[in-house]
């Protein structure tokens, strides 16, 4: 069973369009363990996807906080760390976790030394470029296949007012 990291500490829209990956993940590899670190405000939202088995919150002003996950995150030993959202504090934060492989798409990130050396890949974030294309080539780049149909909703729970 191979094991997931994937940091998206932003909106919850951006969120949702993250769910090709996991689609493409699940597809390829059905038992796959897939785990989000998210800001507080997505995890509420994130927490009603069947499919995502642990959530990580990041909030940059609870420092206990990170540093519970920091080792909760650290003893999961993942396979894949995967950073979605380009912000700094989810790359510092990846740096010091363990993990077998690597990604992020960055946006502007100047310390190119630190993604070189703690970074199996990499993929710049410019304006040209669509979460559409960069999201396919992590897709492409883990061997998996980017899904014809995305379903942005499956595993999804609503729940009832």
């Amino acid at each position: 069973m191979s094991k997931y990291l994937i940091f998206r500490t932003d909106r919850i829209g951006d969120f949702i369009f993250s769910r090709m990956l996991v689609q493409s993940i699940k597809e390829k590899k059905p038992n796959s363990q897939i785990d989000f670190v998210c800001s507080e405000y997505n995890s509420k939202y994130v927490k009603n996807f069947k499919d995502i088995k642990n959530i990580y919150v990041l909030d940059k002003y609870d420092l206990p906080l990170m540093l519970n996950n920091l080792v909760k995150i650290n003893k999961m030993r993942y396979d894949n760390i995967i950073i979605l959202d380009g912000k700094r504090r989810s790359i510092f934060f990846s740096v010091i976790l363990k993990a077998k492989n690597k990604i992020a798409i960055v946006k502007d990130f100047r310390p190119k030394l630190i993604l070189r050396l703690f970074f199996d890949k990499y993929f710049i974030n410019s304006e040209l470029n669509s979460q559409y294309y960069n999201f396919s080539s992590i897709i492409n780049y883990l061997n998996f296949k980017v899904p014809k149909k995305i379903r942005y909703y499956d595993n999804y729970t609503f729940e009832k007012n």
